[in-house]
């Protein structure tokens, strides 16, 4: 990974975290580079946590790719970050399932590979702000995750 995509991954998981934070969720980050979750969400009763994946993008966001197994994919909860560089992120918190119902995959028109190899894609349309199909209903929801503080 180049310095420059590792930065950015850093910025983007530490401004999730201060975000969790900031709304009352105790947050543990993972080994960076290790295969599953970026961090845990923890309720301040710790009776629920809340498994991460972080996906950040410096500027305007590209296409989040799957890979071509994406029902190995585990981790409930995704945030992507778009503009993770710039003085205000945007955040939205998406679901698997989400990600799942809305994943794209190679056509095969330009690439001709065989559809065994056609990688599977989230598009970014999706998590960028003023999009035609963004998610507004992820921006900046952290409350998707659940309560962080138990009802009193």
């Amino acid at each position: 990974m180049s310095n420059h995509k590792q930065i950015t991954g850093n910025i983007g998981v530490y401004h999730v975290a201060r975000e969790l934070s900031r709304v009352g969720w105790n947050v543990m980050l993972t080994v960076r580079n290790a295969k599953g979750a970026d961090m845990f969400a923890i309720s301040e009763d710790e009776s629920t946590q809340r498994p991460i994946q972080v996906k950040s993008h410096a500027a305007r966001p590209q296409d989040t790719h799957l890979g071509l197994l994406p029902e190995k994919h585990v981790t409930p909860w995704w945030v992507f970050v778009a503009f993770a560089a710039s003085s205000e992120p945007t955040c939205y918190v998406i679901s698997l399932e989400e990600i799942r119902a809305r994943m794209g995959r190679d056509p095969g028109t330009r690439t001709g590979k065989p559809e065994h190899e056609r990688l599977f894609w989230f598009h970014r349309r999706y998590y960028t702000p003023g999009s035609d199909l963004e998610m507004t209903e992820a921006r900046n929801a952290w409350h998707r995750l659940g309560q962080a503080r138990p009802l009193t």
